[in-house]
């Protein structure tokens, strides 16, 4: 009896207030660091990044996103400088945990990374671009404001390995990172 009791109090707080009539689309936007992560991006520094979500819950424990990005860090090592600029489009899974005032979540997702780089040296510089795919984990919290305004917290992990080509030598480079941001989002 009291299993039944408590799964019912879970239910209460983690499963009904998300069910309240919360409309099932979204659209999220996100700003904050790109964290080069890779030895390859050892000399870079924190830079920017932002994106823009548009989200559908197929059920309050499951929903799909799709994103559009864009992020840049700068290095300077020995004389050598230089830029990554990525925008990426994205399509990721979400396992949602309901409670009351908010959810918890899980993601994961991949698609394409459209990178370009600019290297500058002894008064030389040198730009190349490449597209890739690239994969990414997560982890957030969203906390409602009203039935339609959240705003949230989010961490994911993305790797990612485009090519360059400097003076006709192509290099592999792990743009792998960090991506943290602060959200704010609309349901309709």
């Amino acid at each position: 009896m009291r299993k039944i009791a408590l799964l019912s109090i879970l239910l209460v707080i983690f499963a009904v207030p998300a069910l309240a009539a919360s409309p099932p689309n979204y659209v999220s936007l996100k700003l904050g660091a790109y964290i080069p992560q890779d030895g390859d991006m050892d000399e870079f520094d924190t830079g920017f990044n932002g994106e823009v979500a548009l989200g559908h819950y197929f059920t309050p424990n499951i929903a799909m996103e799709l994103s559009g990005g864009y992020f840049k860090s700068e290095g300077d090592a020995g004389g050598v400088s230089g830029e990554v600029t990525a925008n990426p489009i994205l399509l990721s899974i979400k396992g949602v945990a309901p409670f009351a005032g908010g959810e918890f979540y899980g993601l994961v997702g991949g698609g394409v990374y459209i990178t370009e780089f600019e290297v500058s040296a002894l008064g030389l510089t040198f730009t190349d671009d490449d597209t890739v795919f690239g994969f990414q984990l997560g982890i957030g919290a969203n906390f409602n404001l009203t039935n339609n305004v959240f705003f949230g917290l989010e961490g994911k992990y993305f790797w990612a390995k485009p090519s360059i080509s400097i003076l006709g030598e192509s290099l592999d480079v792990n743009i792998d990172g960090i991506q943290a941001t602060a959200n704010i989002g609309f349901r309709f």
